[in-house]
């Protein structure tokens, strides 16, 4: 729907015009069409606009504009609206659910040749310019206010691009983060902006506006789809279907300004038309700075290969994606003076953002046609040569349909079987062949709009030949839900369905053919866990059963949860009310068929902890934010977030849990470290991560680091590695890192941290997604729960021999008694992304049935 805002715009005289600054005066109306001076009472480029403004703005360009409209798609979690303005020929604007109905025809590999013709001749492009992703790369949602303002009054250097292009301008796409960094900003700076680098203006404090309220990194989660504000932004991809998508980003304050042609790596699934007209495009903002006389750079740094960012995921969906990083951030301030003395203020910065989204229309429009015919071709290409997947359900068939279910939001489509098949297949990494395939298996089609996204999500290892990785070099999904998978070229009919919705829990209902229940039993498994813990909540007992045993003719594995009526006298409703009906058994009695019966003393008791998890500085932001949403919004439980320079001040006695994100080297501190330890030993359960577990594994817990380092050499060899070149020095830093490897890890079945986490069908393997160069020296003194055995290769990704040969038979998850407590530590972070579901059983197993051990 098109917004019509009618409010009397802020009318400045010649008089006020003549008080302000030049900048400012060359921002007058133009065509009735108001300026962001008239509106906002500054030139852009004086001050921050926050998000208000930034709204405010758009609606009164829309109130009085034919070409502008605005839409709103989505709203964070502090409440602000989500907005795409679309601005485009009037003509255009009535006719756009057609236009864009066509253009959704060129991105079916189904359509022909002559149609994409037909389409292309007569159809516009879509562009999609997306700004401040990261709220404190605040240049560029200036620069959008000050491009959708050229569009609007037909400026001469957009002139005519509109008669071929619709732009989408998402002005601020994280406006949480954005107004975090410019409300302190503006507390933080003096009468006027001091550019001294120095300066406190300069220096933001933790967390830093670059995230999300929940503190995640917004783009790091096109893929994954974790927050509000991606889900809500992917939800409206396939109405644009954009030609082009360009991210506006900002770098550190002393480089210059990045635009495609990207770097190495590139996934090679991309066609060559993604990387023709990135180059193509990427000439063009070349002669717009070449005239200007400003320094760039293209081909470095910025690569092509992790999924989840703003030029990789809009390219695997056809578009030509691409970042462009002006220099500035959140040291940039307003101004802030160089290491070579010039001075860059958020003026120069928003007009390089400006100039480049210029030219980039500028290159499309004269392209057109040719961008919308070569769009066509490369989706028609889509999956002559990638293989179908096959994801197979196990005993837990949450694990398959969770992941199908974000296949589906992320618009992929799934089918399934009808009936059992038999198909020649190739099976991932620690899955055995397999020819016969049972009913209510799952098919992800490569040949599909999306089958790219689906290839490069799904397939057991995205090829990287490079010596660099900007992010992780590996993701598999099937690795990451623990799900059996298989590659196909050919399966026969089956009857395949395709699936349009499917929620992530099986929901069928407990039969009601037991009157009065002796208690109810739910297998372990994650897809229970936010059930359990609202039943808990509501004042459920609960017991973990430690062995697995056979009850009125269906097996149970070790970790089944009871839930016995004699402690609950309101059980019928707990049930209920909780949803655990939709994943609970109820029994006629507690006598076992095999195994242990439901009384056994030999249980842990469930209860609702007490947790408090330790933030700020210090604490990796994005580490801290992934507890704190997965603990608030995927599990439920609530927590205290305790502030790591308080802890010497907090009553610890009144947690049962403490969660140490991943911290920075050294935060800690002696005196805290010492606190937190004689909470353990007086019953805590400390759960530590990534760098919060190197923090605390010796000092408290008494566990050796095993951490990457060389062996000693003899006097020739270390001679022969002193004087290795640059780019030997360069290759041996890269081997030695792990740049998020997939890793299958031996589990312990017995230990209760590991109850219902292995893979489905397969109790003692686990896959992780392993990411630093810490793990744990096995020990005597504590168990290792889960552990890289003798002979481990890495199961995806890139990964340097000598850091696989390291972490051979050491461990990855261990657990210490220490005085009447315990402290769990994970050599990674379980919750890394919020994507790798496999690992968030443990996780969860630590923090509610640890207290118990």
């Amino acid at each position: 729907m098109k917004t019509r805002i009618l409010f009397p715009l802020i009318l400045l005289t010649a008089t006020s015009l003549a008080a302000q600054s030049p900048a400012a005066r060359e921002a007058a109306a133009v065509g009735g069409i108001p300026s962001p001076a008239e509106v906002l009472g500054y030139a852009l480029g004086e001050r921050f606009t926050d998000h208000a403004g930034v709204v405010r703005y758009l609606e009164a360009l829309a109130s009085v504009s034919p070409r502008v409209e605005i839409r709103r798609y989505g709203e964070t979690v502090e409440g602000r609206p989500l907005l795409q303005v679309v601005v485009a020929r009037e003509d255009h604007l009535s006719n756009l659910d057609a236009i864009l109905a066509r253009n959704r025809e060129l991105a079916e590999p189904s359509t022909t040749e002559a149609r994409a013709r037909e389409i292309a001749a007569s159809n516009p492009a879509v562009v999609y310019f997306s700004y401040g992703i990261h709220g404190n790369e605040s240049s560029s949602s200036e620069a959008a206010l000050w491009t959708v303002w050229d569009l609007a009054r037909g400026a001469e250097s957009v002139a005519g691009v509109l008669d071929s292009v619709i732009v989408v301008v998402d002005p601020v796409v994280n406006p949480d983060g954005r107004d975090r960094y410019v409300n302190w900003f503006r507390q933080a700076m003096g009468a006027r902006p001091n550019p001294n680098p120095d300066a406190w203006e300069h220096w933001e404090p933790w967390p830093g506006g670059r995230y999300n309220h929940y503190l995640f990194d917004l783009n790091r989660d096109w893929a994954w789809m974790s927050q509000p504000e991606t889900r809500a932004r992917v939800a409206t991809w396939g109405y644009w279907t954009p030609q082009v998508h360009v991210d506006f980003h900002e770098m550190s304050w002393t480089s210059s300004y990045f635009f495609f042609p990207a770097a190495e790596p590139i996934n090679p699934i991309y066609p060559p038309h993604i990387l023709e007209w990135a180059r193509r495009i990427g000439e063009g903002n070349a002669r717009a700075f070449d005239a200007r006389g400003w320094l760039y750079y293209t081909g470095e740094s910025f690569d092509l290969f992790y999924p989840g960012y703003g030029d990789s995921w809009p390219s695997l969906l056809g578009a030509i994606g691409m970042t462009y990083e002006q220099a500035g951030g959140g040291r940039g301030g307003l101004a802030v003076e160089r290491p070579d003395g010039t001075v860059l203020t958020l003026r120069d910065r928003a007009e390089r953002h400006r100039t480049t989204g210029q030219a980039t229309l500028r290159t499309v429009a004269a392209g057109k046609t040719g961008l919308l015919l070569g769009f066509a071709r490369s989706q028609r290409a889509i999956g002559q040569d990638e293989p179908d997947v096959l994801l197979v359900p196990g005993p837990d068939a949450s694990r398959v349909e969770a992941l199908v279910a974000l296949l589906r939001a992320q618009g992929i489509r799934v089918e399934r079987a009808d009936r059992p098949f038999r198909a020649e297949s190739t099976p991932y990494t620690g899955f055995q062949r397999r020819r016969e395939f049972p009913a209510g298996t799952y098919r992800v089609p490569a040949r599909q709009a999306r089958g790219r996204l689906a290839t490069t999500l799904l397939q057991p290892e995205t090829p990287l030949d490079a010596t660099f990785s900007y992010d992780v070099s590996a993701w598999s999904l099937p690795f990451a839900y623990g799900v059996e998978a298989h590659q196909t070229r050919r399966a026969p009919d089956a009857g395949w369905r395709s699936i349009d919705e499917l929620p992530a829990t099986v929901a069928v209902k407990t039969a009601p053919d037991v009157d009065e229940p002796y208690g109810y039993l739910v297998a372990p498994s994650f897809a229970a866990w936010p059930r359990l813990v609202r039943f808990l909540a509501e004042g459920g007992s609960a017991r973990v059963l430690d062995r697995e045993f056979r009850m009125e003719g269906r097996e149970w594995p070790a970790g089944t949860i009871f839930l016995p009526r004699s402690r609950n006298p309101e059980l019928g409703r707990l049930i209920e009310t909780s949803g655990l009906d939709l994943v609970a058994t109820p029994v006629r009695s507690g006598f076992a068929d095999e195994g242990r019966d439901l009384g056994s003393n030999n249980a842990y008791r469930l209860e609702m902890p007490r947790i408090a998890v330790v933030t700020g500085d210090g604490v990796s932001p994005t580490s801290f934010g992934a507890h704190w949403f997965f603990l608030e919004q995927t599990l439920g439980v609530p927590f205290d977030a305790v502030p790591l320079d308080r802890i010497g001040a907090v009553r610890l006695e009144t947690y049962d849990v403490i969660v140490l994100p991943d911290l920075r080297r050294g935060a800690l501190g002696k005196e805290v470290t010492d606190r937190i330890e004689d909470w353990v030993r007086r019953g805590g359960t400390l759960v530590a991560v990534a760098g919060g577990a190197s923090t605390v594994a010796d000092a408290i817990a008494g566990i050796q680091t095993r951490e990457g380092g060389g062996s000693e050499l003899s006097g020739d060899e270390r001679l022969t590695r002193a004087l290795r070149g640059r780019r030997a020095r360069e290759l041996e830093r890269w081997e030695a890192q792990v740049p998020g490897t997939i890793f299958e890890l031996r589990l312990d079945p017995a230990h209760p941290l590991a109850f219902g986490a292995g893979i489905d069908n397969d109790p003692e393997r686990l896959f992780v997604l392993h990411t630093g160069t810490r793990t744990f020296e096995p020990d005597d003194r504590f168990e290792s729960v889960a552990y890289f055995p003798a002979g481990t290769e890495k199961v995806s990704g890139v990964v340097g021999p000598a850091t696989v040969e390291r972490l051979e038979k050491s461990s990855w998850l261990g657990v210490r008694s220490v005085g009447q407590g315990r402290v769990i530590l994970f050599a990674d972070d379980p919750l890394f992304r919020h994507f790798w579901y496999s690992t968030f059983q443990v996780y969860t197993n630590a923090i509610l049935v640890g207290p118990a051990l």
